[in-house]
């Protein structure tokens, strides 16, 4: 079987990124089109005659004043909110009881990722069953890290005082990978991860040849 690889964030390869896209795409076209309004406008004002008389001066510019400095941005703002609530509610925050667990730990400059109840421990190398929700649980060992895997899902900080969950789920195989999203020192360029998401099968073959 050939494995995909993604290349970003508006590639989705599952729920929780196709949603954050979906999100992106909106607020591209909104902004376009704001963009597009007030480059017509922009263009119609210089391409006036000096002089050129103007009746109702006053009238017309109240009522822009008030469309496209009041309206129009009510609307922008209550589209974009209404959007990211819609966005923020469909996101999984939870997951059943047989959800894979991996607890992953970001050290300086690298990371451990351990999977419990498979007693599996690997070094940069995460892999996730195709079509199940994961939870991955997040911490780390130094700094403050950041996991963001953009095919998958959005960006969670990995504290070295707490841990944070991330719930994700690959809906199609391939080979992606995680780079951590805060600076966390020198190499931090360096500091990055393979998330290989196979069938179930084949997930279930990797944690038996790791025992």
């Amino acid at each position: 079987m050939m494995m995909v690889l993604a290349v970003g964030l508006l590639e989705p390869r599952g729920p929780v990124a196709e949603t954050i896209a979906d999100l992106w795409w909106l607020l591209l076209g909104l902004g376009t089109a704001v963009f597009v309004v007030f480059a017509v406008l922009l263009a119609r004002g210089l391409s006036r005659t000096p002089g050129e008389a103007e009746p109702d001066v006053r009238k017309r510019v109240g009522r822009w004043l008030v469309g496209g400095g009041v309206l129009m941005p009510a609307i922008v703002l209550v589209i974009v909110f209404a959007a990211t609530v819609w966005a923020m509610r469909v996101m999984p925050t939870t997951a059943s009881r047989d959800a894979l667990v991996v607890e992953i730990v970001g050290h300086q400059w690298w990371f451990e990722v351990h999977y419990p109840d498979e007693a599996v421990t690997t070094t940069n190398e995460l892999h996730l069953p195709v079509g199940r929700r994961v939870v991955l649980r997040l911490t780390s060992a130094d700094v403050i890290h950041s996991f963001w895997v953009p095919e998958l899902g959005g960006k969670m900080d990995m504290l070295p005082d707490d841990t944070n969950a991330l719930v994700l789920q690959a809906d199609e195989p391939g080979e992606y990978y995680s780079r951590c999203a805060e600076f966390c020192g020198l190499h931090h360029a360096d500091m990055k991860m393979l998330v290989i998401a196979e069938p179930p099968d084949r997930f279930a073959a990797w944690v038996a040849a790791q025992r």
